[in-house]
């Protein structure tokens, strides 16, 4: 290209150019360049600069003859008659648009929901009017780097003194006890608000009225607003609800409004209540904590709202040294307030975007394979367009145009499950992540615009990778030699190392991703049948907590012994109301419920252990604090030595171990008298001022009661003597006759009776808890089934793919061979030499990836290293026949190619 001594363009400009025109008009343009380029170095400009323009002009006139193309559907570019031969050949090829489709689609179904949520983790916007100018404002200790929430004070200068922020209002959550006209009380997060803060959210009731700034007078009636949820759920949606009573612990309120359906300000709350808090009754810096908001004024900046409230930090530090010495006001977006990630957590949380696009590249690459092989198979018509005048670039738009109809196709799919994907995912993350609280009322289950251009971009990408990276591959160079060759019978274009690579690799993935499903699904089996000890669906569990609770931590030591012992009192009178009832059989005390997970830690035996310890140093056991009654109530059986008696609770020095704790730490030996006490954790133990544990006796041997969920393997246990509500045994167990939860109304009534305060949380049959963690289970293995399905998939049409392809290369050669008496072993050998190669490689990869996770995840309850290998072996040769499976209609054809045909072959 060019004259012999005009200069030569970088190969990057070149072969841009080379993809944007033929080579005739790319010489001519070259040519005349190059004239110029000399012009300017003989007029005195610098070489770099020329050849800078020279770079310049050549990709500008490029770009023009390739539009030019595109507008006149002529020589280059993309026109819609690509896009048309593109849905041809859906039609035309219904299995490859059916596996690639389904597999793109999935791909962009999991990248979509994820960048929609993790949009809504780092870039949170509020559904109120004017939500982006909805802030927060707060007090940060810079010496302590923390938040203080105590602003009570500061609240009130704010709302007489702040001018940039307007609205300004406050919250604070309390844990109440609803109990309606029918007895049954239940636990509510009662936002306890200004009535600004609804005129901030700008909603409008969808019944009665919200709250008004005389519900916040001292005295007032008590009232309260009802979110729509809590409305359908607990009052059956009655029209007629406003002007009813309720009761929020022992105070009684009347119910003014319901919201409508979305609205949770200040966060995830379903019920408000009026915020009745006189500043005369706290000291400076104390008091509840509060959460302040409000809108900026009109045409006020965040920047300048921060210098106002700088300023006003500064007068407050010097007129309380005492108090605000270190405190320095600050104001933020709303959302930022509640979740608010650092600058690397965001960016890590973002980086999750780089995983799901190298899924999809990863799946996009598998189905690229099978558009090479039907893209190879056109060759001859690919070379005659080429002959005819059509340049590179023209052949790879319209291979990248049937790419994108497919890709396009896929991402309708992909966006339509997106949104219910979204929804199943939210509802995962609140009942086992979040143990049932909800998520912000930002965060929603549709999808943003955003989210839709972020689908856009991924099907451009899936277009990129699975159809202009084989046009490439096919529109090489020596297009017509490899055309000749080929119907010479040995040429053509040939899968290379790249394909192969990826032929390897989904194999590997193929052998590897099941197993772990297999390992979730063996999870899931072991929680439902393995028993835990005790008849677990024959329990009730129940967390209780009183109105006290939120203010025992403030208290002092006396204050809390003496709420401590009211709270106490109250379990017990519950205690003794339900062991009256004729349903209950037994009613015990736990800080853990059995049939959850127990806190870890690490221990060590007084003279040592009968067996090495599995995790240096000390052994790891579960620890259960439990009441002296726990064992009889479950029926678990003491097998050594006596359960624990009240004497036991005041000493604090007995505890009891399960029966796999003498075997498998005391290797079997009488664990009577032996002692035992806890290692300091790291952090503790670098500490110089860190004094060891005390030494605990062992009385008793219970029979082997689990304290976990039931999905590993048995652990060793140990369990301390606890009084009810003491050192958080706040947890209640009550054995049921007959179903559990149908006595859960009833458990509820007693409750409010003995004390209005009394909250029952977390009320669930103690089966419930296996449904959480196989609920859980079930969605990472319904995942990964789904990417194993699409990796078993496309490694089958991948593998049938190339050994058609070969196949239909190499047809003159087969039928030859066949002809001259060739053995039948011979030619398939011949044929699938190198498919076999990859596919055993795949397997052997994935076989290794598994005994690699083996090793790391090894348990040592279970069964041994050599039963695993022999399993993997087993599930690898399985795996390698299914795969070869792809290969039986091509090798049937190859032993039935006629001889005559062959010959007449192209």
């Amino acid at each position: 290209m060019g004259g012999a001594g005009g200069p030569r363009p970088p190969k990057v400009l070149r072969w841009i150019a080379s993809l944007l025109i033929r080579a005739p008009d790319a010489a001519f343009i070259m040519d005349d360049l190059g004239e110029l380029y000399e012009r300017d170095v003989a007029g005195g400009m610098p070489r770099w600069r020329a050849r800078w323009r020279y770079g310049r002009n050549l990709l500008g006139s490029a770009w023009s003859v390739w539009g030019a193309g595109v507008r006149g559907r002529g020589r280059g570019g993309v026109s819609w008659l690509d896009f048309k031969l593109g849905f041809r050949m859906l039609v035309k090829y219904p299995g490859l648009t059916l596996i690639g489709g389904l597999a793109m689609a999935f791909a962009i179904w999991v990248g979509v929901g994820t960048f929609e949520f993790i949009s809504q983790v780092v870039y949170p916007t509020l559904p109120l009017e004017e939500g982006d100018r909805i802030v927060a404002i707060e007090l940060w200790n810079v010496e302590e780097s923390r938040q203080e929430p105590r602003t009570l004070h500061d609240f009130i200068a704010w709302r007489e003194e702040l001018r940039t922020v307007e609205v300004l209002g406050a919250s604070r959550t309390v844990e109440r006890n609803l109990i309606t006209g029918d007895g049954v009380g239940m636990p509510v997060d009662v936002a306890e608000m200004t009535a600004s803060a609804f005129r901030l959210a700008g909603v409008a009731p969808l019944l009665g009225r919200t709250l008004q700034r005389a519900d916040e007078a001292p005295g007032a009636p008590g009232v309260v607003v009802l979110g729509y949820d809590l409305w359908q759920r607990r009052f059956g949606a009655d029209p007629g609800v406003v002007g009813s009573t309720v009761r929020l612990g022992r105070e009684q309120a009347t119910v003014v409004g319901v919201m409508p359906e979305g609205f949770a300000f200040p966060v995830s709350h379903r019920i408000w209540a009026p915020l009745r808090l006189d500043p005369l009754e706290y000291e400076r810096g104390q008091g509840p904590a509060l959460r302040v908001f409000g809108r900026l004024a009109a045409g006020v900046s965040l920047e300048e709202a921060q210098a106002e409230l700088t300023a006003l930090g500064r007068r407050a530090a010097a007129a309380y040294p005492q108090t605000h010495e270190h405190l320095r006001p600050r104001v933020m977006p709303y959302a930022k307030s509640v979740i608010d990630p650092s600058g690397w957590e965001s960016l890590g949380i973002l980086s999750i975007n780089g995983f799901i696009i190298a899924l999809l590249v990863l799946v996009c690459g598998n189905v690229a394979l099978l558009l090479f092989a039907r893209a190879a198979a056109r060759e001859s018509e690919i070379a005659v367009r080429s002959a005819l005048g059509a340049s590179r670039g023209r052949i790879i738009g319209q291979l990248f145009a049937e790419a994108l109809v497919l890709s396009a196709v896929a991402a309708a799919v992909g966006l339509a499950g997106a949104s219910l994907g979204l929804r199943w995912g939210m509802g995962i993350l609140e009942s086992t992540v979040l143990d049932g609280y909800a998520l912000p009322f930002w965060f929603h289950e549709t999808l943003s615009p955003a989210s839709v251009v972020y689908t856009l971009a991924l099907t451009l990408l899936a277009a990129a990778v699975a159809g202009v990276l084989p046009a490439l591959k096919v529109t090489g160079r020596e297009l017509a030699g490899r055309l000749r060759q080929a119907s010479a019978g040995g040429g053509g274009v040939r899968f290379g190392g790249v394909w192969t690579a990826v032929i390897v690799a989904q194999v590997a993935f193929t052998i590897f991703c099941p197993l772990i499903s297999l390992v979730l699904q063996r999870e899931m089996s072991e929680i439902r049948n393995r028993e835990l000890g005790f008849p677990v669906e024959e329990f009730l569990s129940v967390v209780l907590r009183t109105d006290e609770d939120q203010a025992m931590g403030l208290a002092d030591d006396s204050a809390r012994a003496e709420r401590q012992a009211r709270a106490r009192a109250t379990f017990l009178e519950l205690k003794r109301r339900l062991a009256a009832e004729p349903r209950v059989s037994g009613v015990t005390f736990a800080a853990t419920p059995p049939g959850a997970s127990h806190p870890w830690r690490r221990i060590e035996v007084d003279d040592g252990g009968a067996v090495p310890p599995w995790e240096p140093p000390g052994y790891r056991v579960r620890v259960a604090s439990v009441a002296v009654d726990y064992f009889d109530v479950l029926g678990a059986a003491i097998t050594a030595g006596r359960g624990f008696e009240p004497a036991d609770v005041e000493a604090g020095r007995a505890v009891v171990v399960n029966s796999f704790f003498v075997d498998s730490i005391l290797g079997g030996h009488n664990p009577i008298g032996r002692r035992v006490r806890y290692l300091p954790d790291r952090s503790e133990a670098r500490s110089p001022a860190a004094e060891p544990e005390p030494w605990y006796e062992i009385v008793g041997v219970v029979d082997d009661l689990r304290l976990d969920d039931g999905a590993s393997s048995l652990i060793a246990g140990l369990f301390h003597p606890v009084a009810p509500a003491a050192a958080g045994a706040n947890g209640m167990v009550v054995h049921v006759r007959g179903d559990p939860a149908s006595f859960a109304p009833r458990l509820r009534r007693i409750a409010a009776d003995v004390d209005p305060t009394l909250r029952l949380e977390r009320l669930v049959p103690m089966e419930q808890f296996r449904r959480e963690y196989l609920r859980f289970y079930g969605f990472w293995s319904w995942l990964i089934g789904g990417l194993t399905l699409i990796a078993l998939v496309l490694s089958w049409a991948g593998i049938y793919a190339v050994l058609s392809f070969n196949v239909a290369r190499r047809t003159r050669e087969i039928g030859v061979r066949v002809a001259l008496g060739g053995n039948a072993r011979r030619i398939i050998l011949a044929v699938f030499r190198r498919p076999i190669l990859q596919v055993g490689l795949g397997v052997i990869v994935g076989a290794l990836l598994i005994v690699l996770l083996h090793i790391i995840t090894s348990d040592p309850g279970r069964e041994p290293m050599a039963w695993q290998i022999a399993q993997i072996a087993v599930y690898a040769a399985v795996m390698m026949g299914v795969c070869m499976l792809a290969c039986i209609v091509p090798a049937w054809r190859a032993l039935h190619v006629e001889p005559t045909v062959a010959l007449r072959a192209e």
